[in-house]
Formats: C-alpha cells, structure tokens, sequence
C-alpha cells in the first residue's frame, strides 16, 4: 500500500475496533506471561489492554505503521513501541504470549506466516489471534461484486486480505505441535448512520481502493457504494445502525 495507515480514522471507532482484543485477552487471562509480543499493535489500544491484564510482563508493541506507532508512543509513552514486518523481522527471542487482533489478515501466505510465529513461542506459550472473517462480512460481499462492474473493475486486482476459512486453519494447526481452540464471533457494532459504514472502512478495508481513485473517482465510487449498502444495512428506530462483523479467534498453545 502505498500510503500510511491514518491512525485518526482507524480510532473514530477506537471502543468497538478495541472490544475483540478484550474479549481474546479474556481467553488467556489466566497465563503468567513474563513477556507478549503484541503484532499489529496499531495505535497501542490493544497493547495498553495486554499491559493492564498482564503489568508484571515485558510487552513489546510491533508494527510497519510509522503513523500508528507514533500515535501509540504519543498515547501511551510508558509502553514499547517498535517498527516490525512480520514474521521476517521478528528477531530471535521468543515469548510466552503473542498477540494479533485484526492484523494478521493483512499479511500474506498463512502457511507461512503462522508457522514462523509460532516458532518464536516458548514451550507452553500460546498464540492468540483475531481476525474479521472478510470471507463472510456483508461489506465485503458487496464491495467484491461491485468491483466486478466495468465501471471499477480496475479495482478488482486487489487483493488485500489473506486470511483462511476455519477448516484451512484447522487442518495448518494440525501439522502443529500445538492445543488449538477456534471460535467466531458475530459483533453488532453500533454506527451512528449508514455514513458511518463508510467511515469505518475508510480506516481499514477501503484505503487500497481510495487510494488507486482519482479524488472524483473516489466521490462517485463512495456515492455508488452507499447507495449499495442502504439495503443491506438498513437505518433502525434511533437512527443508527448495525454493522455486522463476522470475526474468527484461535488460540495455539505449544507442547
């Protein structure tokens, strides 16, 4: 991607966007880490979560967003923060908790990907990891036929999630010398209009498109792209609505 991650925008819905790495820390809470490894720790939120849960470990927050972690050492100046492409820049110590909320779909090649984290584990370490099933999200749905139209098919090259289904997970943790669990999660987010469907994808899934448009491009294509999602994400009684999220959790605990 040719620009940085606008860590202003991704936090407009900083309470709902920091809700799943709450409910995946609560999976773990009963570990004794001395040291996490927060991967794709954005803006700090999640790595300030670790670090309330578990203040007696080492916590590193990693991630390539020099705008997401100047944000985090603004916000939380007492926490670590460093620049890491995973997993090639992982280095060579291993920790007893990592972490991933809503980071790892944006990294290709899963076979890969898990099998270099989860070898920076110690024995007994656990890997624990969120990702929005982009696969089964309504947005998404829409947004992929959508891009199929003449109009934007030039967009249809994208290809800017990686994640598997559930069973491919399950069959890669099986090669593992691991426990795993796998659960998914449908979160009702609350926007405060059909705009602001818009607006919280803007800070993640639809920065690619937005980028490779032209600025009346972009005005047409999110016009068309409202119009679209109206139905689908219907207006309620007080005026909001609900934003569906399908989200897949796992955690891998080595032997």
């Amino acid at each position: 991607m040719k620009n940085d991650w606008n860590s202003n925008q991704y936090m407009k819905f900083g309470k709902e966007r920091t809700q799943p790495s709450l409910d995946l820390i609560s999976r773990v809470k009963d570990l004794e880490p001395s040291n996490i490894l927060d991967i794709g720790c954005g803006p700090g939120n999640s790595t300030f979560a670790l670090y309330e849960n578990f203040p007696n470990a080492k916590i590193v927050g990693v991630d390539s967003s020099e705008n997401m972690l100047e944000k985090a050492k603004e916000k939380y100046p007492n926490l670590s923060f460093k620049k890491c492409n995973v997993p090639d820049g992982l280095g060579e110590e291993s920790y007893d908790l990592i972490f991933s909320n809503a980071c790892f779909q944006w990294i290709p090649n899963h076979k890969n990907l898990i099998t270099k984290v989860f070898e920076k584990l110690n024995k007994g370490g656990v890997l624990a990891v969120q990702i929005p099933l982009t696969q089964e999200a309504p947005f998404y749905k829409t947004l992929y036929k959508m891009v199929e139209e003449e109009r934007w098919n030039k967009l249809s090259s994208i290809k800017n999630f990686h994640n598997l289904m559930p069973n491919e997970y399950y069959d890669l943790f099986t090669t593992l010398d691991c426990d795993f669990q796998i659960w998914q999660t449908t979160y009702y987010h609350i926007v405060n209009s059909q705009e602001g469907v818009i607006e919280w994808y803007k800070g993640s899934g639809l920065r690619p498109y937005l980028e490779m448009l032209e600025n009346d491009e972009k005005a047409e294509f999110l016009s068309v792209l409202q119009t679209k999602l109206e139905k689908l994400f219907p207006t309620q009684k007080d005026g909001k609505v609900i934003l569906k999220m399908p989200r897949l959790f796992f955690t891998l605990q080595k032997r």
